[in-house]
């Protein structure tokens, strides 16, 4: 199979952006009160000006170095890069390539591709890899690429995306579980899930 999988807060554990933003620029947020996923939402700043912010102040790449990778994930990936094509789809844009390729070196982590879309739209992506199945973070992202794709997407669970989910979405809260879903949709050869 080929499998798309997001970056941040799927292979990086999702509470690092929120550490980042407490620590380094001294907001006070509980991360399992939050409810939102953009990040400028727990500033007063527009999400243009709060980016702008991030890139001008050396920010977005701090984040990115600081981030740490999800439990279990380091294993997980291997193991399911024995039998598939792992192809990573961030919604970073390609300015933090170097970044981004270093940390994922730094964690050892398999890297058959990666992917800068520089935006959160990764329909496009996922047609043109013909990707199999799709793990996300994101609500709106899960749902548009399966709604847009048909193929089934796993989303990790967070504090900001626990909404109602269609059939071919599912829910899963550790890589374990990714892992384990994985083997069965590759020995049934079945995408439901």
């Amino acid at each position: 199979m080929h499998i798309g999988i997001d970056l941040d807060g799927t292979v990086t554990d999702p509470q690092s952006c929120f550490h980042y933003m407490n620590d380094a620029l001294g907001y006070a947020i509980d991360y399992h009160q939050a409810t939102e996923y953009e990040l400028h939402t727990y500033t007063d700043m527009t999400q243009e000006a709060f980016w702008r912010f991030m890139i001008e102040q050396g920010h977005e790449e701090a984040i990115y170095r600081r981030s740490l990778p999800h439990s279990e994930v380091n294993a997980v990936l291997w193991n399911m890069r024995k039998a598939h094509r792992l192809h990573y789809v961030t919604a970073r844009s390609e300015a933090v390539r170097a970044v981004t390729e270093e940390w994922i070196r730094q964690h050892d982590l398999p890297l058959d591709s990666l992917i800068m879309t520089g935006s959160h739209d990764k329909v496009g992506v996922v047609k043109q890899l013909e990707l199999d199945l799709f793990m996300e973070d994101r609500y709106e992202n899960a749902i548009s690429i399966h709604e847009q794709t048909s193929i089934p997407v796993l989303l990790f669970d967070a504090p900001y995306n626990r909404k109602p989910l269609p059939t071919g979405v599912k829910r899963i809260t550790s890589w374990n579980e990714a892992q384990h879903i994985v083997r069965h949709i590759a020995t049934t050869n079945s995408i439901t899930i």
